[in-house]
């Protein structure tokens, strides 16, 4: 019976001294935090109680919470800056809806020792509490310190520092023990931008419930938008996810409400929720465009033109950074360009850092242009790309158009084409028909080229024609044994052996130009021949041919090789002998040349020997056919 009743009055104790702890008024605290306190928290609470005490502590309170990610073992102490007396209590685990006396606390008193910290101590083996007033022997091991929590991950411990005899004087509240403490219970802030920048971003509260459980997944969590919601067990009316954020009602603050597995509130957790502006961007790509007026290829740009097409669009105030490189623009760092009203640059790309509140930037490529970033030309157009008329010379001028602009295909230029410059420079009198403009031979003209783009940029070239007819000539015919010389060509053409430029090239006046026999010469005009550097529409050629007819020489009958100047070789090039053989009465081989023989036998055999008067045979190869006959060597007195 007597058990009965101890039993009973303890009942009765820790129902009689319960309370009901509103969890908006209890800090939650991380690992790695020293915590100083000051002014308690709160002084609503005259019901709080240790285990080994029937006095409560003073309603001048602060209430602390953490939370055990991992570890087994787990201490706090509580370090006044002064002497002063502090008391605490702690639970691991309470119902905060209904607190019963702590399972570890101190009311001792600081007279008599020489350190006023409280708290958990490893070096307590046994001491669970110190009663009010408590001073050693009828203390812990360390006045103050008593044995510490075994825990595991998902315990949540509250601690109530007791401020009785001070208000004023702040204390440090650390943490030991291997256990690690769990951060999300100090509140979660989740940071996003609103990259389709329609408003609003959604959230996905079943993915942020598993982050913020513990490692063992021990709580039920419930997410709220009103804190009062949180803090009670009953209440239904939880978030659904996903959860949608606008940017004006951003931050966004809802709770989390944190309940063991016996169903008893554990804590409740602040989870906020921001989402930021991203700045809008034009639809089209960036680009400044500045015309090339000194045909330098660069210009000066004022880059904040841009800013201008931006801020247009929205009503935040955005920063701006702008980078020659990509690289430089995504670090942000401080190599940007400074002179951003007066940038001197030829066409290029430079890249745009832009942000809100120094936040969710974005790295955009802008396009610098200088247009028409190509000089006025000046080409003769040849005449061998005209096509030539009976008294004239018919030219495409828009062939020219592709290098005109330096082959730039991504834009559209407008052409028009003017016999004077002035007409090019107001648009005026413009040649109608510029792919089929005929010059008449012998006259010189200059065409000038307006070349305009859609921003009315425009610079002016000149193509010079030079009308001429065609080189020809007519066949020649030679009635004696003499050759026909080769004269010299207009700049652009050459005299070649066979069609299309092949075969030898034959200059005038040279020994190839003596022409003996039948032959057939080939006129090849090519614009080349002026300018090898001319471009594509400037590459054309022009042929035609004439044959030289001249009456057959005849062969000399007889050498006198005596060295005196008269008839001392065998003379045979009129003949353009390519191979030639010499034979003696008995059809013996004694000379033999080949490719080129003009007059280099003087009567010796091939191995240099003087041959013997008489008379010897030949046969050779020439321009017009093989012949054959007698030479007569007589070795004559000078």
């Amino acid at each position: 019976m007597k058990y009965i009743i101890t039993v009973l009055l303890l009942l009765g104790f820790n129902f009689s001294y319960s309370q009901n702890i509103n969890p908006s008024h209890i800090i939650n605290l991380c690992s790695g935090q020293t915590v100083q306190g000051t002014t308690p928290t709160t002084n609503i609470y005259n019901n709080l109680y240790t285990s080994c005490s029937t006095l409560p502590l003073s309603t001048a309170i602060t209430l602390y919470y953490v939370e055990i990610e991992s570890g087994s073992t787990f201490t706090f102490e509580v370090s006044p800056n002064t002497m002063v007396d502090f008391d605490f209590a702690s639970w691991l685990n309470p119902n905060l809806s209904n607190l019963g006396p702590s399972d570890r606390g101190s009311q001792n008193t600081i007279l008599g020792i020489t350190t006023a910290d409280i708290g958990l101590s490893m070096l307590e083996p046994t001491q669970l509490c110190e009663t009010a007033g408590a001073a050693p022997p009828a203390t812990a091991v360390v006045p103050g310190m008593v044995r510490w929590y075994d825990v595991v991950p998902g315990d949540g411990i509250l601690i109530a520092v007791d401020h009785w005899e001070s208000s004023v004087v702040s204390y440090d509240l650390s943490f030991g023990g291997d256990a690690v403490l769990n951060c999300s219970v100090i509140g979660k802030i989740y940071e996003v931008c609103d990259e389709d920048k329609n408003g609003k971003e959604s959230f996905d509260l079943d993915q942020i419930r598993d982050e913020i459980n513990n490692i063992n997944q021990t709580f039920t969590i419930d997410f709220f938008e009103y804190e009062a919601d949180a803090n009670s067990l009953f209440a239904t009316n939880s978030l659904s996810t996903p959860f949608d954020v606008s940017i004006t009602d951003s931050p966004k603050t809802i709770y989390a409400r944190f309940k063991r597995a016996n169903g008893l509130l554990a804590r409740v957790t602040e989870i906020t929720f921001i989402v930021n502006e991203v700045a809008k961007l034009p639809e089209n790509d960036l680009m400044l465009e500045i015309c090339d007026f000194d045909y330098t290829k660069d210009e000066y740009f004022d880059l904040t033109d841009i800013e201008d097409q931006i801020n247009n669009l929205n009503t935040a105030d955005i920063d701006y950074k702008f980078y020659e490189n990509e690289e430089d623009a995504i670090a942000n760092n401080n190599r940007n360009i400074k002179n951003i009203t007066n940038y001197l640059s030829a066409t290029k790309t430079i890249y745009l850092h832009i942000s809100i509140n120094d936040k969710c930037p974005i790295i955009v490529p802008i396009k610098l242009r200088v247009l028409l970033n190509f000089p006025p030309k000046i080409i003769e157009y040849s005449e061998f790309c005209a096509t030539p008329t009976a008294n004239s010379l018919v030219y495409n001028l828009t062939k020219s158009e592709s290098y005109l602009t330096d082959y730039e295909t991504q834009i559209i230029y407008e052409f028009s084409y003017h016999t004077t410059r002035n007409d090019a420079i107001n648009k005026t009198n413009i040649i109608s028909q510029p792919t089929n403009y005929s010059v008449p031979f012998g006259t010189n003209e200059i065409i000038h080229v307006r070349v305009e783009d859609d921003r009315d940029c425009f610079i002016i070239s000149e193509l010079h024609l030079n009308s001429k007819e065609r080189i020809t000539f007519t066949d020649k015919y030679n009635f004696e044994c003499e050759p026909y010389i080769l004269t010299p060509l207009p700049l652009g053409y050459n005299y070649f052996t066979q069609p299309n430029g092949q075969g030898k090239r034959l200059s005038a006046y040279a020994s190839e130009a003596i022409i003996y026999g039948k032959q057939t010469i080939y006129i090849y005009g090519n614009s080349l021949f002026v300018d090898e550097e001319y471009p594509d529409f400037n590459k054309c050629t022009y042929e035609t041919q004439f044959t030289v007819y001249n009456n057959d020489c005849l062969v000399p009958r007889g050498i006198s090789p005596n060295g005196d100047g008269l008839n001392d070789s065998w003379d045979l090039t009129p003949q353009v002998v390519s191979k030639l053989s010499i034979y003696n009465r008995l059809g013996s081989l004694v000379y033999s040349y080949g490719e080129g023989y003009t007059n280099q036998w003087h009567g010796q055999a091939t191995n240099g020997s003087v041959l013997p008067s008489g008379t010897y045979f030949y046969s050779f190869e020439s321009l017009n056919g093989i012949k054959t006959g007698w030479v007569e060597v007589m070795y004559e007195t000078k």
